[in-house]
């Protein structure tokens, strides 16, 4: 009875699974030719000799230069951040950077923001470079519990008008799209307006796309063709601007 149950209790899976453990088993790690990736080459890249960014002045020069240090007060004229930008729209290095998408004024505080940050997180093979100009741009404002009227108040700081599509500034070396998304998405969020993290590969394809559509549109009815033809009267509701450039601005 005894040799039964013996030979019973081994012919069981649980008896295996138990003799199994009992030997020392060895693992040997191996990777397929398919799952590498092959690593991008850097080659090509020009790294200028200043890799951060430099700190951006609060005043003008002009205005530090002079004797009474006083500057002369500017109409809030809204043609400096209005239409999209028609010079400073490339990347000049060919990697990443930030891309305003609407226009707005920057003022030091956000350009000292983002200096700090991208320079704590620059390495060795990598650089960053300003695409805008220093605050020129003078802003008033009356102080707390004064009076409307009374001509135009004193200057109160400076700011750096920015229109759509300009390129804020760029980021590049020895780094990938997926490490430069993770350190620029904080100041594009702290934009005081739209803004975008953008490649060279997203410019070149967003580029075919239009020249795509503007050969292959088969629509003639744009809004470009119905504000020029006064389509059920639309010109009295347009603006000169959504003439100019068809509504984008």
């Amino acid at each position: 009875m005894s040799t039964k149950v013996y030979l019973n209790f081994y012919n069981t899976n649980a008896a295996w699974v138990i003799k199994s453990l009992s030997k020392p088993h060895s693992y040997v790690q191996s990777a397929a030719y398919m799952k590498i990736k092959v690593a991008p080459n850097y080659d090509d890249i020009e790294i200028p000799e200043k890799k951060k960014l430099r700190m951006m002045d609060k005043v003008p020069p002009p205005v530090l230069h002079t004797a009474s240090n006083l500057a002369v007060q500017q109409r809030s004229e809204a043609k400096y951040c209005r239409g999209p930008e028609p010079i400073h729209n490339k990347l000049n290095y060919g990697q990443y950077g930030v891309q305003a998408l609407d226009g707005g004024y920057l003022s030091h505080k956000h350009m000292d923001a983002w200096r700090l940050y991208i320079n704590s997180k620059l390495t060795n093979v990598m650089f960053a470079e300003w695409r805008i100009e220093p605050p020129w741009k003078p802003v008033t404002k009356k102080g707390t519990g004064k009076r409307m009227g009374k001509g135009k108040s004193s200057i109160s700081h400076y700011v750096t008008p920015v229109k759509a599509g300009r390129i804020l500034l760029e980021v590049g070396g020895e780094i990938e799209y997926k490490q430069v998304y993770k350190m620029l998405r904080h100041v594009a969020a702290q934009c005081p307006f739209d803004a975008r993290i953008i490649s060279a590969e997203i410019l070149q394809k967003e580029e075919e796309q239009k020249n795509w559509i503007a050969t292959n549109n088969l629509n003639p009815f744009s809004f470009r063709y119905c504000a020029r033809n006064n389509f059920l009267g639309i010109k009295k509701d347009l603006s000169p601007y959504d003439l100019k450039w068809s509504g984008k601005y």
